[in-house]
């Protein structure tokens, strides 16, 4: 059975708890294995929209206690703008409470205005990223030092230690992130579809992957990352997908009731199209 994802909508400018929680429902109805958020720390004038979003992991653990019986994860958290520990312990606390349903989404980020304003640099956004996944996965597994280039510690005692660790999904498409994921992902998370790349991971790894797809029905656009077009057409394209090493998609929908109508839309005439769903 392939897996299916859908987004939920943590903000902007009419933001509603209410929907939030609606879309997680309705979700949950419709057959989504799970629901995910985003994040942005900060943005600038041109890119302010993009700025509008709740803190995924307090939006999923908001939804988590209204909605159960779906996964909750993040796409992505923005690793290099966090400390390692506090990612470590907040993923883990959604692990937990969630009983072992949360994934952890994350990403390095892609606007470097987004980066000077938060005061974090840009350049080493990558390595940094990378060192924080390893002290992740040592605090989980109970070790109590490390020494690396931005991070050392020893004698640390970390709580809580997630027992099964929650899935690390490695956002980007670079072949920075492509290495990151077989070096720590369970799932690698592109945007979009870059297909030419599917089989280069799949190649000698156990991992899964799961792009994030926007689906935009009825209409073209000209966002290589979009699926659009009839509800053939986008069929179609997913199906591609699937044939040359996609597992599955979490799928994107804009409008302003938060996708409502067209999350039913994928899941009772697109989904059910898919090659391996049931």
């Amino acid at each position: 059975m392939i897996e299916l994802g859908v987004t939920i909508p943590t903000g902007g400018d009419d933001f509603s708890r209410e929907r939030m929680v609606l879309v997680a429902e309705l979700a949950r109805e419709l057959g989504y294995q799970h629901v995910w958020a985003g994040e942005h720390l900060v943005a600038d004038s041109a890119t302010a929209d993009r700025g509008k979003s709740l803190d995924p992991f307090v939006s999923l653990a908001w939804v988590a206690s209204r909605v159960g019986g779906i996964g909750i994860g993040t796409s992505v958290v923005l690793l290099p703008m966090r400390h390692p520990f506090r990612v470590a312990r907040e993923a883990a606390t959604l692990q937990l409470l969630s009983e072992d349903h949360f994934s952890l989404g994350i990403g390095v980020g892609w606007n470097e205005a987004e980066f000077r304003l938060a005061g974090y640099g840009f350049s080493d956004r990558g390595e940094r990223a990378d060192e924080a996944l390893r002290v992740i996965e040592t605090l989980w597994s109970g070790g109590t030092s490390f020494h690396g280039e931005f991070w050392s510690f020893d004698d640390a005692c970390f709580y809580p230690r997630p027992n099964p660790p929650p899935q690390i999904w490695i956002g980007g498409n670079s072949s920075r992130a492509l290495a990151r994921a077989r070096r720590h992902g369970d799932v690698w998370h592109p945007n979009g579809l870059p297909e030419e790349a599917f089989a280069l991971l799949k190649d000698g790894w156990g991992g899964r992957i799961v792009p994030r797809v926007p689906i935009v029905f009825d209409r073209e656009v000209s966002d290589p990352y979009t699926v659009c077009g009839s509800e053939a057409a986008i069929t179609a394209r997913l199906n591609q997908a699937l044939a040359v090493g996609a597992d599955g998609f979490l799928v994107c929908f804009e409008d302003a009731e938060g996708g409502i109508a067209q999350m039913r839309r994928f899941a009772h005439q697109v989904a059910p199209r898919l090659r391996g769903a049931r």
